[in-house]
């Protein structure tokens, strides 16, 4: 497979896992992890970002992400729910895509259950790089001591999800691209 071949086939495999994690958030998330307390209001207790916190209390780091850029742009921060909200999903979406771009530039996998297995694995390892590293050293959500382990549980659960769907819908596109029906 060419690697444009694999970037396309990870692109529309990244849409699928964009999804795939929307399910989990929406059908799985509430069973690890009822719904807890409001966040605490004030600076984040266990920031490992060196240039200090940029999201403000409750807000996820995609939306942090999407307001920051946008402020950026506009020289003033979003003023609706709705706004908020859809650049939160621009983000996640954007993120996801990229995500599954850079997979299937790098990885064919050779069959279902390995794409299956490369993908989940891909997954996990972006929740433990990004969601666990950068996304906090950035000051975009607190760091890996805030919270509890369901909630770490949940979000490593998401991105397996994602992964998951990322690299059986790769494998099956790349399939179904090459002829090999």
């Amino acid at each position: 497979m060419t690697t444009l071949r694999g970037v396309l086939t990870g692109l529309v495999g990244g849409a699928a896992g964009t999804l795939a994690m929307g399910q989990y958030w929406t059908k799985i998330a509430p069973l690890v992890q009822p719904q807890s307390a409001p966040p605490e209001k004030g600076p984040d207790k266990h920031s490992i970002a060196p240039l200090g916190q940029v999201h403000q209390p409750g807000e996820s780091s995609t939306a942090a992400l999407g307001r920051l850029g946008y402020e950026a742009l506009k020289g003033k921060p979003p003023r609706s729910d709705r706004l908020k909200n859809d650049l939160s999903e621009g983000v996640h979406w954007g993120m996801g895509l990229l995500s599954g771009a850079a997979f299937g530039a790098v990885a064919a996998p050779p069959s279902a259950l390995g794409g299956l297995g490369l993908g989940a694995a891909f997954g996990a390892g972006l929740w433990a790089l990004m969601d666990e590293g950068v996304v906090p050293l950035l000051g975009l959500q607190d760091g890996p001591g805030a919270g509890n382990a369901r909630g770490h549980l949940n979000r490593l659960g998401a991105h397996v999800f994602y992964g998951a769907a990322l690299g059986l819908s790769a494998w099956a596109l790349g399939r179904a691209l090459s002829g090999d029906q």
